[in-house]
Order: C-alpha cells, then sequence, then structure tokens
C-alpha cells in the first residue's frame, strides 16, 4: 500500500494544478494554495478541471483552498510543492520558514537553475527537493487547466543520501496518480536538461509562436538550435554527461510539444517578472565562469528584460 502524505502545492498554475488534480483524483488529502482569487474560488465550487490530453474534474475539501501562505500556520502539511515562479522564491522562502512545521519537506516544482539549493538555505538539504516535469499545459479560464503534453517520465531527486527515502515513497505516490515519476541520483542531469529545453522560451515570446510554430519555421528553429547548443556546450563544461547526439534529441523532442504556449508569454503579456534570470541568464553566468561564449542566450536574455520594462502610455 502506498504511503500517503498531507501535501501541498503552492501555486495553482498549469504545473502545480496538473500535479495536485492527479493526486486528488487519486485519493490524497491536498492543500492548495495560491493568490488567484478567481481561479481558487472557481477550485473551492467546482473543482479543478482537467482536459484535452486527459479528461477530469478533481474535487478539493473546501477547508484544503488557501489563499495565502499565512494559512498554513497549525495545518500539519508535511511535503509542501512549491510551483509558483523562481523569481519569487527568495520573497516567499522566509515566510514558508517560519510557518511550517520543523522537517517538512520542500520540493521545487519550477523552472530555472539551482532552485533547490536556495529552499536549502532556508530549510536544510535534508529537507529540500527537486522535480523535473515533464508535462506542460496552460490556465484557459478560472478553475480550468489544458494538458498540452506529457512524455514521461517526472524525475524526483534530493540534495543528501538522508531524504532518499521519502523522496522515492513521493515517487510512487505520483506515478500511481498517473503521472509517472522515478527517483535520481542524478538530478541535475535532468535538471539541465530541462532547462536546455526550456531555453527556447524567449523565442516563442518575442516571435509570439507556439512552440511548434516556432520549430517549424526555419529561421526561429535554427536560432533554437544555437541556444540548445550553447547551453549543452556549457553544461558538459560544468560535468553534466550527455550522449554525443544529445542535441538531435533536444530538437527532437521539441518538435512533439505541439501548440504550447510557454508560460513566460503569459508572465510578459501580464506585466510580470518572467523566469529568465533562473534559465537563459544562468546559461549565460555559468558561460561566463567556464569560459564560453553563450551569443545566442546573451541576446534573448536582454530582449526579455527589455519586454518587461513597463509600458508607456502614449
Amino acid at each position: 500500500m502506498v504511503e500517503k502524505f498531507k501535501i501541498g502545492i503552492l501555486g495553482v498554475g498549469p504545473t502545480g494544478g496538473i500535479l495536485a488534480a492527479h493526486l486528488a483524483q487519486a485519493g490524497h488529502n491536498v492543500v492548495l494554495i495560491d493568490i488567484f482569487k478567481s481561479h481558487m474560488d472557481e477550485i473551492k465550487k467546482n473543482g479543478l478541471k482537467i482536459t484535452n490530453l486527459k479528461e477530469f474534474n478533481a474535487q478539493f475539501e473546501k477547508k484544503n483552498i488557501y489563499y495565502s501562505i499565512d494559512e498554513l500556520q497549525n495545518k500539519d502539511v508535511d511535503t509542501l510543492f512549491i510551483a509558483v515562479k523562481a523569481s519569487h522564491l527568495e520573497e516567499i522562502l522566509p515566510k514558508i520558514k517560519n510557518i511550517v512545521k520543523p522537517n517538512t519537506t520542500l520540493i521545487s516544482l519550477q523552472n530555472g537553475f539551482d532552485t533547490e539549493e536556495l529552499i536549502a538555505e532556508y530549510v536544510g538539504n535534508e529537507n529540500s527537493m527537486r522535480i523535473v516535469v515533464n508535462y506542460a499545459g496552460n490556465l484557459i479560464d478560472n478553475g480550468i487547466i489544458r494538458m498540452s503534453f506529457f512524455n514521461p517520465p517526472n524525475y524526483l531527486g534530493v540534495l543528501t543520501a538522508k531524504a532518499e527515502e521519502k523522496a522515492k515513497k513521493l515517487a510512487e505516490i505520483i506515478t500511481t496518480a498517473g503521472l509517472e515519476t522515478v527517483f535520481t541520483p542524478d538530478i541535475k542531469k535532468y535538471e539541465w536538461t530541462k532547462c536546455i529545453l526550456n531555453a527556447i522560451s524567449p523565442v516563442c515570446v518575442t516571435t509570439r509562436t507556439t512552440m511548434k510554430q516556432a520549430m517549424e519555421f526555419e529561421d526561429t528553429r535554427n536560432i533554437c538550435r544555437e541556444i540548445l547548443r550553447e547551453g549543452i556546450e556549457v553544461a558538459r563544461a560544468r560535468g553534466i554527461n550527455f550522449e554525443p547526439d544529445f542535441l538531435d534529441s533536444c530538437m527532437n523532442y521539441l518538435d512533439k510539444a505541439g501548440h504550447h504556449r510557454v508560460s513566460m508569454q503569459a508572465d510578459i503579456e501580464a506585466g510580470k517578472q518572467s523566469e529568465i534570470e533562473f534559465l537563459n541568464g544562468k546559461i549565460v553566468e555559468y558561460g561566463k565562469i567556464e569560459g564560453i561564449q553563450t551569443l545566442y542566450n546573451k541576446i534573448f536574455v536582454s530582449l526579455i528584460r527589455g519586454c518587461e520594462l513597463p509600458s508607456v502610455n502614449r
């Protein structure tokens, strides 16, 4: 029998919402936390609906719908998945540390590099994990998430062997809930893989294309390939062992993404800060350390920073 935990999901956008819905549908006690009131009100009233790739409506106890981190006080959540944007981590981690009980496991369910290390600075290595998911979706209305694709498995890893037992149990729980997930002792390899794949996001944002459109148009496809090539070169310089044909494998993976709109585009359109510093920005940063030119990544970091500038009424 699979052991059950009281699981919190902080951030009920596509990534956090898809996981939350699967866990709730499987009968787990899932707490949702998000400041998006109308979205949470709809979930509280009618559940969280997953469409497209899968079709089901997950129900949550009304008492498990929270609108702020403060509401976690004394709620005995023992596992908390953090699915808010990585750019908010340093803001929210002190609040989380002051509210959750000692030894609560915090799991980064985010894009970007090194988020698990940042979490560990507040709660220790034994209480910090990282999950790299290979599914994606879009929030199409309050309480409704369109699941675009899932290329299993997801990968769950830890910073210390002391946390391995719980990580393996959590991987089993998520798998049984319908999202195949495996424990890995080499989470950094999969973290780099996911971040390199996500590094094409700025191309989609600046050209206002879906992933499929960006990959099918020759000019943008070539740019995406160069962005990936730079990321792979930096990763190898930092000790990540990829297969010789890894670049081609990445391109083939992205060819299957379909008409998915990257989350960075939603951030820019909403006037929010993107995760560019945790994605292409990190490739540029580590490239500089390793003495590797990352011109394509550097250009798109600058372009996204420009997109983040406040608009001027004319």
